[in-house]
């Protein structure tokens, strides 16, 4: 895939968002104050504040996903509600550069703030695009990941076929804080791969929460990134699988420092934590299953 090529191309992309006219769009569902048309025949997972539509054609080994975020309080500027969700949904997940290529587009007091870069994904060389729309107090983000140009027709559809409310805008309550100290559980629940756990809460959240929530469990899988976030907490994030959208996400103490240390991106490790669930994401959305007071055995 050109990536000079695709990028112009979806950057066409966020001027139809903008200047189509009412009579372009034809909703079929809404997200808060996000109206938008699903693509049709793609398989969708629902979580909050956030909606993710994925094509997999395994005989040609090509995917893409399109994620759209509901409307969150915005930042206060364009350029700050772009880089936090550029930082918290591209490079923190995927590796992408910090600074990609850009273009803004300005229309009936929303701004378009567009970005591209190639990413790996789960192994896979593929392109990581994200469009934020500012304006009226919210911001609404839209990241699409491909592999394949032939995808570009169904994400310029779903494009065209956004709409977003010029009033309220519905923002959902923060999410509880990692900081919080948990009443650790001495015994240890359940034991398997970060993969498997995430996909038991993007099956069915209500049972996984009952089977899960403040339980103890072990969890195996690769890293994705080892780091220290704003906030000084210690975070150590497993990759997903092809078959989930969502990353296990772990905060650890400061006594877990020099355990952590010895972890590596890309390499398998085990981790136990207490589960909080769904959480962390731009916005406070459901983007992570989220573990906290953990230790390395």
């Amino acid at each position: 895939m050109n990536n000079r090529t695709v990028i112009p191309t979806m950057l066409g992309c966020v001027v139809l968002l903008l200047l189509a006219s009412p009579a372009v769009f034809a909703q079929k569902e809404s997200l808060g104050a996000v109206k938008y048309t699903p693509p049709k025949g793609w398989a969708k997972t629902l979580k909050g504040n956030v909606v993710t539509f994925s094509e997999i054609n395994e005989g040609a080994e090509t995917f893409c996903l399109i994620t759209l975020y509901g409307a969150t309080a915005s930042a206060g500027t364009p350029e700050g509600d772009f880089a936090g969700a550029w930082n918290n949904l591209v490079v923190k997940p995927w590796g992408a550069a910090a600074n990609p290529e850009m273009a803004t587009e300005k229309a009936e007091g929303w701004t378009v703030i567009g970005g591209g870069a190639p990413i790996n994904f789960q192994g896979n060389k593929a392109f990581a695009f994200l469009n934020v729309v500012s304006g009226f107090g919210k911001a609404v983000s839209v990241l699409t990941i491909l592999n394949a140009d032939s995808y570009l027709p169904q994400m310029r559809a779903f494009m065209e076929g956004i709409d977003v409310d010029k009033t309220t805008a519905q923002i959902e309550a923060p999410a509880a804080d990692p900081n919080r100290p948990p009443p650790p559980p001495a015994v240890v629940e359940a034991t398997m791969h970060a993969a498997a756990l995430v996909k038991e809460f993007e099956s069915n959240e209500v049972h996984a929460m009952a089977t899960y929530a403040r339980k103890r469990v072990r969890i195996t899988g690769t890293v994705n990134s080892v780091e220290i976030d704003r906030a000084g907490r210690i975070v150590l994030t497993f990759k997903s699988s092809v078959t989930t959208y969502s990353m296990a996400r772990c905060y650890f103490p400061v006594s877990e420092s020099s355990r952590v240390g010895t972890l590596k991106a890309h390499e398998e490790a085990t981790v136990i934590g207490t589960v909080r669930g769904l959480g962390d994401g731009f916005g406070n959305t459901k983007a992570f299953l989220v573990l906290e007071d953990c230790v390395v055995p």
